[in-house]
């Protein structure tokens, strides 16, 4: 039996206006939140390290505080699975702010009991919390990210796969179709399986054509 070709469809991933909007909703909830509410910047943080990195749920619950630039001391995260699957995906410094923003200002006040101001953690502790204190697992995590979209009207499509796909698009695009890159930063075991995302971005033909002899023109 012949297995038929994984295959992307547009609804699979947000487009980058769709981000952007997504983005400012989030920006509006931490912003209209009592003072002192933690939920949305844990809900912000959670899927701006998602569309960001392009983690799988599995790999985001795993992480620890020694996964990430607290003691790495680079803008990444250190992911581990099995040796096959072991990377270092590195994170864009918009997102490193906010992993540093969590660990220092939001991390510490979910923890039970809470952990004095200035006082080191524990590096192999796990990196999420939920406001009761406790780790992710798979399932509450998936459901949060569930919830979160739908609040943000992306009910229908809502899932941490549509943010694992929208940051293969963004990556494919931003980086002028770097598959090598996109490959490494998610994880992908065959380059085929990232060019997916190539289908749904638009090239220059002509001028792609013109630098293959170096001129542009």
């Amino acid at each position: 039996m012949v297995r038929e070709p994984w295959k992307l469809t547009r609804a699979m991933f947000l487009a980058t206006d769709e981000v952007e909007r997504l983005l400012a909703w989030l920006q509006l909830q931490v912003d209209q939140a009592p003072p002192g509410e933690l939920t949305p910047r844990v809900d912000q943080f959670l899927i701006e390290a998602l569309v960001y990195s392009g983690l799988r749920n599995s790999e985001l619950c795993r992480l620890t505080l020694a996964d990430t630039s607290l003691t790495l001391g680079q803008p990444v995260f250190r992911v581990a699975g099995t040796p096959r699957e072991d990377r270092t995906v590195l994170l864009p410094a918009l997102l490193d702010r906010r992993v540093r923003d969590y660990i220092e200002q939001v991390r510490p006040r979910l923890e039970r009991p809470p952990r004095e101001p200035g006082s080191p953690s524990p590096t192999e502790s796990p990196l999420l919390l939920n406001e009761r204190g406790r780790p992710y697992e798979r399932t509450a995590l998936y459901r949060r990210v569930v919830r979160i979209l739908s609040g943000a009207g992306l009910a229908d499509r809502a899932s941490v796969q549509l943010l694992r796909h929208t940051y293969g698009y963004l990556a494919y695009l931003r980086t002028g179709g770097n598959l090598l890159f996109v490959q490494r930063q998610l994880g992908h075991a065959h380059p085929m399986v990232t060019a997916v995302y190539a289908e749904f971005v638009d090239w220059p033909g002509q001028e792609l054509a013109n630098r293959v002899v170096g001129t542009t023109g």
